[in-house]
């Protein structure tokens, strides 16, 4: 999609989205870290997540009422996950073969792990988990439209319900394998059904929505920090209740369930919301929104990540003062963005047209190929 066409309030969306992404990714602190930066963890995490999710919804708002989607766009996914992998081992062959970094902590198992893993089998090893669901559920938009697009609002509904309930109850309680799949179908559904039943925006919705969305967002975030911290678990417990049944099944059920079935889904129906409801344009914002998806594919691969770490950055510690590990954190959060983010504008400006004529080449050729190889094959 050309730049200029791109939706900015949908594109800052992604940028902030992906933001977190990077730094729940490479962070030295978690859930568990006393004080504040285990609740600053929390925070951008249950951003993260409710982006991510929304991710799906942007899907299914803008390709629901298709009747399918082009096989270049699946394509130029296999494509872009092959540049990015290509351009981290080369930066990694560079490195090593100059000397600017060692990779000592890179045996040569996990190079072997690494050259099967994001190499071989980048999409279906589901180490990129985002990118085996979005390409799964690419791959079923021609059985999904089809059908939703004949449903009323009612009937609709109905749908979305089911696949809820599928995705939770297949998912998290029995542990189903398709996890992401149906979490990306029910969030694609959600999308879809907001763009054929109630597409209209409004400075209320708008208002309504943030509003909603900061409160649930607070709630979201609260469970999340309480769910996975078992100390600040346990003191919320004896706080309330007098005594410690943090490890008791219910508890950790009850936690568990409202804070990725009930809120985090909120959460993220709200932030979509919120951005479907803006309306600005920004080229700058388009530009670097573009970039995103190799932001992920890049900032997740260990050769091109233990690069980037090569770079005399700030070091975060949680043994730090908690002002000066947030402050070197968050500088190495956006170094990290900003590279990723540059390597791609250089595919984006650079090299984009070189690489989708040679991919609609490769794929005529290969069309043409199979044609002629089965009108011999009738012909004999």
């Amino acid at each position: 999609m050309p730049l200029q066409k791109r939706n900015s309030n949908f594109e800052l969306l992604r940028i902030l989205t992906m933001f977190c992404v990077v730094a729940n990714h490479s962070c030295a602190f978690t859930f568990a870290t006393p004080g504040f930066l285990g609740q600053f963890y929390s925070m951008y995490y249950a951003f993260g997540l409710a982006g991510l999710n929304s991710f799906f919804m942007m899907s299914g708002y803008f390709m629901g009422n298709r009747p399918s989607v082009s096989k270049m766009k699946i394509i130029s996914i296999f494509v872009q996950v092959l540049y990015c992998q290509i351009l981290s081992l080369l930066i990694f062959i560079l490195f090593k073969l100059t000397g600017i970094y060692s990779y000592e902590g890179i045996t040569m198992m996990q190079l072997f792990g690494i050259a099967v893993k994001f190499y071989l089998v980048p999409l279906t090893s589901d180490i990129y988990w985002y990118i085996t669901a979005y390409v799964l559920l690419l791959a079923l938009i021609p059985v999904i439209n089809p059908f939703i697009q004949k449903l009323n609002a009612k009937g609709f509904i109905i749908l979305i319900l089911i696949a809820g309930i599928l995705w939770y109850g297949f998912s998290f309680v029995f542990h189903y394998r398709y996890t992401h799949l149906q979490r990306a179908v029910f969030f694609y559904l959600l999308g879809a059904f907001i763009k054929i039943h109630c597409d209209k925006k409004s400075t209320k919705k708008l208002v309504i929505s943030l509003i909603l969305f900061a409160i649930c967002y607070v709630i979201s975030t609260f469970l999340f920090y309480i769910f996975q911290n078992e100390e600040a678990r346990k003191e919320l417990c004896i706080k309330l209740l007098g005594k410690d049944i943090s490890k008791s099944y219910y508890v950790d059920m009850f936690l568990h369930f409202n804070a990725y079935i009930i809120f985090s889904p909120i959460c993220s129906i709200l932030i979509f919301e919120v951005f479907r409801n803006l309306t600005f344009s920004s080229s700058i914002i388009n530009l670097i929104s573009a970039t995103t998806f190799s932001v992920y594919l890049l900032h997740c691969q260990p050769l091109f990540n233990s690069s980037i770490y090569s770079l005399p950055l700030p070091s975060a510690k949680i043994t730090d003062p908690t002002g000066k590990c947030l402050k070197d954190s968050l500088i190495a959060w956006l170094v990290t963005f900003a590279i990723c983010s540059a390597v791609d504008l250089i595919r984006v400006k650079l090299l984009k047209n070189q690489i989708d004529s040679l991919t609609k080449n490769s794929v005529m050729w290969i069309k043409n190929k199979f044609y002629l190889a089965k009108t011999q094959t009738e012909n004999n």
